[in-house]
């Protein structure tokens, strides 16, 4: 296939063509008075989306530079979405705006390339020492605040503030639909570890990329599977219809291959994950999922064999959620070991004299003894719930966010109150890029209330000024960084290109 090529300036200024476009698609969005989208699903009722992530993901743009912008834009997104579950809009406008001031540095001169690159990192370090100065320690009635303008929610925030209370700041929270109308919240038994699926074949939820399983047999074993041979046995024993996780040092070969074209032709629900650690390690964490799910762990060691193992050996779970980073498993029907081994981890603890030992056994004790959050929400169809889901999620990661890192004044004013301190020229504009866009959105002049008073700004439901923290408008300081820190990465990689090179369209 031939290619099409574009230098300089001229390259620069068409894939910023795909940013423009993507950023108005998501500008509207922003703030407490934000709109929506709605998005063609093929198959399913439209999505009504109000975060930008959800759109970036859904937009495709037909010119090929404006699609690698987007892309760009898209992974600025992504990234503060997956380290801190919102402000994906702020990302957009954040990044948006610095990528113009980026350029117009470099448009006569491209030599100030690397110069513009050092400029952005400095930039980037001035402003979170600024907002680090600014930032202050969440309080227990901060918490049902956050989540209320993640979520533009009361109703939701009380359910997630409840649910946060009782697992704690790093507790598991998840979603799902509920049988009955409304939100309903309880803590399961439960467990979730940083390894996620062994292969993408076994993914069977598309819109979240993970793998759902329900009703689960849970299998552990303590080597590597690789053979038809190993797992035919197991497999027979269970039966077909049913959901299968299997956690094992490596899934692999003939083994894989086989699991993978069961779970593609739906002969049953299966997902494969990486035992996430290594050594004395690995073993220990085999034996605590089998005290919490009630399964046996497979191990030549203690004269049992995975090629002759029947259904027996199995735990079960009432779910599992497999994502490609993370499994979890929700609902782990355990047996009378449980108690038995948390004690025995207790007196580990009290005896050990190895702070990383004691670390380490921490995080197991918290495993076997921490719930897991759920709450369910009971609504009359699948775009209503994949709706509320978004917002749940989302204010179950900020109000987390908020907890771990602190919290900033919200509807962009602390970005604005520092625009003053920051000396680098190309920031002055950005940081108020954010407040300026939530006066749009809400229908305000932007010159308005620019002379502020320190944490002062515009409640945009009311239009009033107000004390921000005092009005509980507030971010969390960990989203904002993220936002800022992925603007400038998109931001430095985009004014080092000179040369953009695409695919040409057949037709020409």
């Amino acid at each position: 296939m031939s290619k099409e090529i574009s230098f300089g300036h001229e390259a620069r200024m068409k894939i910023k063509a795909g940013i423009d476009k993507a950023a108005d698609a998501v500008r509207p969005t922003l703030g407490a008075v934000g709109m929506s989208a709605i998005i063609e699903w093929p198959g399913l009722d439209p999505v009504e989306a109000d975060d930008g992530v959800t759109i970036l993901k859904n937009l495709e743009f037909k010119d090929k530079y404006e699609q690698l912008g987007l892309s760009k834009l898209r992974k600025a997104a992504l990234r503060t979405s997956s380290e801190g579950g919102d402000g994906t809009a702020t990302t957009t406008i954040l990044t948006h705006a610095l990528v113009t001031e980026a350029f117009k540095e470099i448009a006569n001169d491209s030599s100030k390339i690397r110069e513009v690159r050092e400029r952005l990192q400095a930039g980037l370090e001035e402003v979170l020492l600024e907002l680090s100065k600014i930032k202050r320690e969440v309080t227990e009635s901060d918490i049902e605040r956050i989540a209320t303008i993640s979520s533009l929610d009361p109703e939701v925030a009380k359910v997630i503030a409840e649910a946060i209370k009782e697992v704690g700041i790093n507790g598991v929270i998840t979603v799902e639909k509920g049988a009955q109308l409304g939100y309903t919240k309880e803590v399961v038994k439960g467990a979730r570890f940083d390894k996620g699926l062994i292969s993408p074949y076994f993914i069977n939820d598309q819109a979240s990329q993970s793998t759902v399983l329900n009703d689960v047999y849970v299998i552990l074993v303590d080597r590597v599977i690789s053979t038809n041979e190993q797992i035919m046995s197991l497999m027979k024993s269970i039966g077909t219809g049913h959901d299968v996780l299997i956690i094992a040092d490596m899934v692999q070969s003939v083994a894989l291959a086989s699991l993978t074209v069961n779970a593609q032709n739906r002969v049953m629900n299966i997902a494969c994950v990486q035992n996430p650690y290594t050594g004395s390690r690995a073993r220990e964490f085999l034996f605590d999922m089998a005290a919490l799910t009630g399964a046996k762990v497979i191990s030549e060691e203690m004269g049992m064999k995975l090629d002759n193992s029947i259904v027996d050996v199995c735990g079960r779970a009432e779910k599992v959620i497999a994502t490609k980073d993370t499994t979890t498993i929700i609902g782990g029907v355990s047996n009378e070991g449980l108690q038995t081994r948390i004690i025995g981890i207790q007196d580990e603890i009290t005896n050990t004299t190895s702070e990383y030992s004691k670390g380490m056994l921490e995080e197991r004790l918290a495993q076997l003894t921490g719930g897991i959050g759920v709450i369910r929400v009971g609504v009359y169809t699948d775009t209503e719930f994949n709706s509320k889901k978004y917002k749940f999620e989302n204010a179950i990661n900020a109000t987390q966010a908020a907890l771990q890192e602190g919290i900033v004044a919200g509807g962009g004013v602390a970005l604005m109150d520092i625009s003053n301190k920051v000396l680098e020229p190309m920031f002055k504009k950005v940081l108020s890029a954010p407040m300026f866009q939530m006066m749009i959105n809400a229908g305000m002049e932007n010159t308005a209330f620019l002379h502020r008073e320190f944490d002062f700004g515009i409640n945009f439901k009311t239009q009033e000024y107000t004390n921000m923290f005092d009005a509980g408008i507030i971010d969390p300081f960990k989203v904002v960084r993220l936002a800022l820190e992925s603007a400038v990465a998109i931001a430095s990689s985009l004014v080092s290109i000179e040369t953009a090179i695409v695919n040409e369209d057949e037709k020409k």
